[in-house]
């Protein structure tokens, strides 16, 4: 008598043979367990990702896949009690262990199932291969360093960044397409670097686009090359980034900016692991690690029609988010003595520290430009400080002067002056000031100022201001 393979339990949900048929065509590992946490269902991919069979699985707790894939589980006292499900996320990046001892990284899923009568009846989990996670990368943290939290150019404490730190050492050594998201002057870059040093392809390039610099006709240049006499001024054949990224990493900043044209030769590019030059039909094979940033909200430029489904869920397997600074702004002593060290390394005043007041004052700051305006705040606040410690009065107005109804914090002094009127006369000392707060970002120190960019470069020219240096 033939054996038949045990029900699946998505009990009141249809066709139990329709239902298998799915699961089991589905890419992605799948199985289902009962109250007791035993496997009750392994679908293909599941074997072929961790090389156990459905025999050897069925009736094994979750236990099977051992890696951290399991940790805070507790297995026998019921799926619910899954550390995935107990926690109510959808998704977690997490290893197992296959049968033949390697390690895999993977994207994990879990949700509880429910019998009609609404009694707990099991659980679901499905996971998605990302690479083995047996490569330690080239990075220097330490989760019991005590005396400094600088992991591959990124500094801080807080759980939130711990968090990140682990999430690139998983995913930094496989070849997984990354989106980093986060807002502006957070760190996504250095996100991007710590995930190239980490990789099997650290000897390789990284490179570097920024796709909001350039119109389409320059990026798709910028991006795929181009031959002699393709375009007016194309008086030579060029490489572009992604041939010079041949073997390494390209890093393509703020993709949200990409025109239609450009998503679909990236599109291509990404299906097709190959290029052509713009003037030129013949194809070029590359081997590029690709990663990608940005600030917007891709999803919602998704459903407006302006960003491509297609382009968005194969730059998206793997998204990164970014914490902003207020997210951990218990970290701001860290950043400040790490950027100080920095600013000093490469030739700049050597103040004092900083006094627990100015610390209070730069906590209370909301920090819209985050990690990059407090280097910033911190390179103008040295220069006005000198040799001695950098205290409320060298810091910068805005930063000064809380927002209305905030309250000021304890221990801090109050400003030895009110922030300038907006209509205040723009002097020389006001322009450099505010060119000097912005990290001579002239657009920056225009908004600050509350004035248009050109009337910015009027002032600028009528007093002959040209750089840092003037």
């Amino acid at each position: 008598m033939t054996a038949h393979p045990p029900p699946l339990p998505f009990l009141g949900l249809g066709s139990e043979a329709a239902l298998r048929a799915l699961a089991d065509a589905l890419p992605d590992a799948l199985f289902t367990t009962d109250l007791d946490g035993r496997v009750t269902y392994w679908n293909p991919a599941a074997q072929r990702i961790t090389g156990w069979t459905p025999g050897e699985a069925l009736g094994r707790d979750c236990s099977i896949l051992a890696g951290d894939a399991v940790h805070g589980c507790a297995c026998g006292v019921g799926p619910i009690r899954c550390g995935l499900v107990e926690q109510g996320r959808t998704s977690k990046t997490c290893s197992l262990r296959t049968k033949d001892g390697r390690l895999l990284l993977i994207v994990k899923n879990a949700v509880p199932l429910y019998a009609p009568d609404g009694r707990p009846a099991g659980a679901l989990e499905s996971f998605t291969e990302v690479g083995e996670a047996g490569f330690e990368p080239r990075c220097d943290w330490r989760p019991d360093a005590r005396d400094e939290a600088d992991f591959c150019g990124l500094v801080g404490r807080h759980p939130a960044m711990q968090e990140l730190y682990r999430t690139i050492g998983l995913v930094a050594h496989s070849n997984a397409t990354v989106m980093i998201l986060g807002e502006s002057g957070a760190g996504k870059e250095c996100v991007a670097e710590a995930l190239h040093r980490g990789s099997r392809r650290a000897a390789g390039p990284f490179v570097r686009v920024s796709c909001s610099a350039l119109n389409e006709n320059l990026l798709e240049s910028e991006l795929f090359g181009h031959v002699k006499g393709a375009f007016t001024g194309a008086l030579r054949d060029r490489r572009g980034r992604f041939q010079e990224a041949h073997g390494g990493t390209l890093l393509l900043d703020e993709i949200g900016d990409v025109s239609p044209t450009v998503q679909v030769k990236l599109l291509r590019v990404i299906e097709q692991r190959e290029i052509e030059r713009v003037g030129d039909s013949s194809p070029i094979k590359v081997d590029v690690r690709l990663l990608c940033a940005t600030h917007r909200d891709l999803k919602s430029m998704v459903e407006a029609g302006r960003f491509r489904a297609d382009l968005y869920f194969r730059l998206a397997v793997f998204p990164i988010r970014v914490p902003s600074l207020r997210e951990h702004v218990e970290d701001l002593p860290l950043l400040a003595r790490s950027w100080l060290d920095r600013l000093v390394a490469g030739g700049g005043p050597r103040p004092l520290g900083i006094s627990p007041a100015a610390l209070d004052r730069l906590a209370a700051y909301r920090w819209p430009g985050n990690v990059r305006e407090l280097q910033n705040v911190l390179e103008f606040a040295a220069l006005r400080a000198g040799t001695g410690p950098i205290d409320v009065a060298h810091l910068p107005a805005e930063v000064v002067q809380p927002p209305q109804g905030a309250p000021i914090p304890t221990g801090a002094a109050r400003p030895e002056s009110p922030a300038p009127a907006p209509d205040a006369p723009l002097d020389r000392e006001r322009l450099v000031e505010a060119l000097a707060a912005c990290g001579w970002n002239r657009t920056a120190a225009a908004r600050r100022l509350g004035i248009s960019r050109v009337t910015l470069w009027k002032r600028l020219k009528a007093f002959g201001i040209s750089g840092p240096d003037a």
